[in-house]
């Protein structure tokens, strides 16, 4: 298990009233390609495409010459994916699919539910599965150490990266019934904390712990294992040992956490810890090829630590990766920031950082950062602070990735803040509080404003830890 930060009870200072909206559309996708091929000609320039339903404008259009070629929705569905180009065909791109709903993963560190939620703000079920929740009679209940993945996952199904029982949970939003359960080869064991799924038949895993009880491929954890996503099936080891820092000869593990894909990889945070959780070394980025499964590139994050969370921002090409700082150091706020990196060219490269010391000197969550672009605001983001000592508050900030310019947005109780999601101009902000879990909604069209709450959960009251697109 990852050292949790676990969040305690606390109040966010923005008020906002409780409010509940219609419903959504939850309609499963099945066997969508995930690699977008350009067709017989090559690229057009691509044109507006409609509004999709996911948070984000998608890509398409057209242009007056050539054969047909594909063009890769960014956001939600497009109202042309398709423009029209050239002689030669485009290359294979991968891309996550186009999200379907807005869920909350709902957690007291015992045990976890999900709820369905609308994008205009509102729950539309409560608990769509819980803890007790079972499947066909042999599935696993599921644990309090869950979370849901960096992005929406192929098929359309809710996965629950399941950590304390070491499995991958498959919940239909539809029927709010669990489809499948498979395990994770090595189970909890070696923690796994991310997936990506990139055909019907492979799935990356990251396994954040290391066994050292066993030196077999399949259980030794420490890397990311590929796995067929229907059955669990151990399929092959990608080893990142040769990617882990040193600190003062202390053996420290690479860590895979926290994965995405990102310009047609898929990108690995490596969080860089040795074995006791007492020995840092540099945070870093790996990059998976998804035809050969190697790494082709590795991006080191100097002077960060406990790198994890990420964010791809496809209009700028643009990696956002949170990094929090040795825990409890001193120095702990010149250690963390939102490290930035550019995926513009054939190689990957950091471009910046943006301290924490910007985002009140504070260590940064580490858990998330969230890339939020609009027209009239092109490199603005979202990011989130909290205080080791439990003193400070937690806070939540808006920034520009270019400039580096920090607005706090509000606060909220030490360790109540969770990982948020954006669905238009709206941004869901989870409050894990135990007596008033709650959903905040901030107004993000201009400064953003507090307009809302709700509990999500309002059947077994369990507090909110991650809204996400599934």
């Amino acid at each position: 298990m990852r050292g949790l930060v676990m969040r305690a009870l606390g109040l966010w200072t923005v008020a906002a009233a409780v409010g509940m909206a219609a419903g959504c559309s939850d309609t499963p996708r099945t066997g969508e390609p995930i690699f977008a091929m350009g067709g017989a000609g090559g690229r057009g320039t691509p044109g507006l495409g409609g509004q999709g339903t996911g948070p984000d404008l998608g890509t398409g259009g057209t242009s007056s010459t050539g054969g047909q070629g594909g063009v890769v929705a960014a956001g939600g569905a497009a109202g042309n994916p398709a423009g029209q180009g050239g002689a030669g065909g485009a290359p294979a791109v991968l891309a996550p699919p186009a999200p379907v709903g807005l869920v909350s993963l709902n957690s007291d560190y015992q045990a976890t539910s999900l709820s369905l939620l609308s994008p205009q703000g509102g729950s539309v079920e409560g608990s769509c599965v819980h803890s007790s929740t079972v499947g066909d009679g042999t599935s696993k209940t599921i644990s309090g150490d869950a979370v849901l993945p960096s992005q929406p996952q192929r098929g359309g199904d809710i996965v629950i990266v399941d950590r304390g029982n070491g499995a991958l949970t498959f919940v239909d939003p539809t029927g709010c019934f669990i489809a499948r359960q498979i395990a994770v080869p090595g189970g909890a064991t070696t923690d796994p904390h991310d997936v990506v799924i990139v055909s019907d038949q492979k799935a990356y895993v990251t396994r954040y712990q290391a066994n050292l009880a066993s030196s077999s491929p399949q259980q030794v954890g420490n890397d990311v294992v590929v796995i067929d996503p229907t059955t669990g099936t151990y399929v092959k080891r990608i080893s990142l040992d040769a990617l882990a820092a040193t600190s003062a000869g202390a053996g420290v593990l690479a860590r895979p956490d926290r994965a995405l894909i990102a310009a047609g990889r898929v990108a690995v945070s490596l969080n860089q810890v040795d074995a006791t959780y007492t020995a840092y070394g540099t945070g870093a980025v790996a990059f998976i090829d998804p035809i050969t499964d190697t790494v082709t590139d590795h991006v080191s994050l100097p002077g960060l630590f406990d790198c994890a969370g990420m964010d791809y921002v496809p209009s700028s090409h643009t990696l956002l990766v949170a990094c929090g700082g040795i825990y409890a150091d001193l120095n702990q706020a010149l250690q963390a920031g939102v490290a930035v990196i550019d995926l513009s060219a054939s190689a990957p490269r950091l471009d910046h950082v943006i301290s924490a010391v910007a985002f009140g000197a504070h260590a940064m969550n580490f858990e998330w950062v969230l890339g939020a672009p609009t027209a009239d605001a092109p490199n603005r983001a979202f990011a989130g602070t909290y205080d080791p000592n439990d003193v400070a508050p937690d806070a939540l900030f808006e920034f520009d990735v270019v400039s580096g310019l920090v607005t706090p947005v509000g606060t909220a109780a030490a360790f109540a803040l969770g990982a948020p999601a954006l669905a238009g101009d709206l941004l869901f902000v989870p409050e894990a509080l135990a007596s008033t879990p709650k959903v905040q909604i901030f107004d993000v069209s201009a400064a953003p404003q507090g307009v809302k709450a709700f509990t999500p959960d309002v059947t077994n009251g369990l507090p909110p830890r991650q809204v996400a697109w599934y």
